[in-house]
């Protein structure tokens, strides 16, 4: 994904550039930012996540109706990964996915038995 995008940089910098020792570490450190994207990426990539991002609250019911009751709203209210949080519900509002934010609430005011 992100590969193709280092080599046009790399390639950009070498036009503006001859100093070798300057274009190794610029596509040094293009591949270091590569690589933590894409770790980021996929770890922080949950099924709940995928439906926010989707803005699909049919998949939002599907995801959390995997989750185990007593973990139900803990999925669609906290996400974390290493050392970092986020509310699935706050993403949800704040990127305009409306509809996973609408189905996330709706899920969460539903009384259970």
């Amino acid at each position: 994904l992100f590969s193709p995008f280092v080599s046009s940089c790399v390639q950009v910098v070498r036009t503006l550039t001859e100093d070798d020792v300057a274009l190794g570490a610029f596509r040094w450190s293009l591949n270091l930012i590569s690589r933590i994207l894409c770790r980021v990426i996929s770890e922080g990539s949950t099924i709940v996540m995928r439906a926010i991002n989707e803005n699909s609250a049919k998949q939002l019911r599907k995801a959390v109706g995997c989750a185990p009751r007593s973990k139900r709203s803990e999925w669609m209210l906290n996400i974390t990964v290493g050392t970092e949080s986020i509310s699935p519900l706050m993403w949800a509002i704040s990127t305009g996915s409306l509809d996973a934010a609408e189905a996330i609430i709706m899920d969460l005011l539903t009384i259970r038995a």
